[in-house]
């Protein structure tokens, strides 16, 4: 294995690294087939000049869609310099939109390498099969047009569509919507439609911004959608979306035999919080429990509201070593918020590649959050052994003795 699939393959399960391995190279044949133009005349330079930071921009602002679907808003003058410029400049031209956006949110290396291909590979396709039928005999350019329209958005779609599949368990279908296929085709053929008219007038191309601002503007639609899944108090998701990745990511864990690991994090003595200094107070100690749980946590962990003072937080691909070290993180993290003073107890939950149900695993966690409560509170704690009525026995006890 090369290094860099062997370093991909740090981040990514074996089957995704070396599909985002195959993917980069068949991107760097295709941009190697492609050749450097023989001459670059002035006006390509004007338009790669303009397209650079055009693109660059809407691609920094461009709001993305639901989760797992869709791209950018800056399809549509990535596929204008996909057809104004030669291949090898629009290549250029699509790898440089992702600094500004990289240097932004600073994800890992990988997710932006496959991203840059999957951006550019689709595009030198399309350029290829544009190419082929505008210069036959009989060439159309709108069949031309249409033909790598299809083409980018099959092979950006499929390809997407299987890395998300294999390392991430997410279904195919989730991926490849047909509302979404058809937001992307419109953004496309806005594209076409200013390289058809660049060739008119290029002064014309600024009609076509009018409608990329509302196309802009109804991405605010899957914002809508987002906010159903999300608890408005503490901005974490709730309890039902949390329930539904959990299952997927079980799923996910069974069949790659891989770690998961579930926290239940229970805010010590909520109640004696809102007696003393009322329900604001209680309110700003959920929400610094909030912003603990997303200090501690990584991008692709998901944390959601459970309900009254308690909190569940995903950790995919995490054993309990580094569950452990996450939990103990956002303990403290949430015991150095500003007022109100307060403290958590944590409980961890871990299956390796088992057949329990999210149901299950969220209840180890509670039973773990229970035992760390009924250990001296603000502090992390594992689920105890033994059955679950016998525990519950035994803290019922305790809290006798305590009275």
């Amino acid at each position: 294995m090369s290094g860099t699939a062997k370093q991909a393959s740090e981040g990514l399960n074996p089957a995704a690294a070396a599909f985002e391995f195959a993917v980069v190279w068949l991107t760097i044949a295709g941009a190697a087939l492609a050749g450097w133009p023989g001459e670059i005349g002035h006006e390509d330079w004007v338009a790669f000049a303009s397209l650079v930071p055009l693109i660059a921009a809407v691609h920094l602002v461009g709001a993305e869609r639901q989760r797992h679907q869709g791209s950018h808003l800056s399809l549509a003058p990535i596929f204008a310099a996909v057809l104004i410029l030669p291949p090898a400049l629009a290549a250029i031209a699509l790898a440089l939109a992702f600094v500004p956006e990289s240097l932004r949110s600073r994800p890992r290396w990988y997710i932006v390498v496959f991203n840059a291909a999957n951006f550019v590979g689709p595009a030198l396709l399309a350029r290829a099969v544009f190419d082929v039928l505008a210069d036959s005999s009989e060439g159309d350019w709108a069949l031309a047009a249409l033909a790598a329209i299809g083409a980018f958005l099959l092979v950006h779609y499929g390809v997407l569509a299987v890395m998300l599949r294999l390392a991430r368990g997410v279904r195919i279908a989730e991926t490849i919507r047909v509302d979404c296929v058809l937001i992307d085709a419109g953004l496309v053929s806005l594209g076409a439609l200013a390289a058809a008219l660049w060739d008119v007038n290029q002064a014309l191309v600024v009609l076509t911004l009018l409608p990329l601002a509302l196309a802009y503007r109804s991405f605010a639609i899957p914002s809508l959608i987002e906010a159903t899944r999300i608890e408005p108090k503490t901005g974490l998701y709730n309890m039902r979306h949390f329930n539904a990745v959990l299952s997927q990511e079980l799923e996910r864990a069974r069949r790659f035999g891989r770690p998961i690991s579930v926290l239940m994090v229970d805010v010590d003595h909520l109640r004696a919080i809102n007696t003393a200094h009322g329900h604001l107070a209680g309110d700003r100690a959920l929400t610094n429990v909030a912003a603990a749980i997303g200090r501690a946590t990584r991008q692709y962990d998901l944390a959601a509201r459970f309900g009254g003072d308690e909190f569940c937080v995903l950790l995919p691909e995490t054993d309990l070593q580094g569950a452990l070290v996450v939990a103990d993180r956002i303990r403290m993290f949430a015991e150095q918020a500003e007022e109100p003073r307060m403290t958590v107890s944590v409980g961890v939950a871990v299956e390796q590649g088992g057949d329990v149900t999210a149901a299950d695993l969220i209840a180890l966690a509670d039973r773990a959050a229970y035992r760390a409560k009924f250990s001296g509170r603000n502090s992390v704690a594992l689920p105890p052994d033994g059955d679950p009525v016998h525990e519950a026995e035994r803290v019922l006890d305790a809290v006798r003795d305590s009275a």
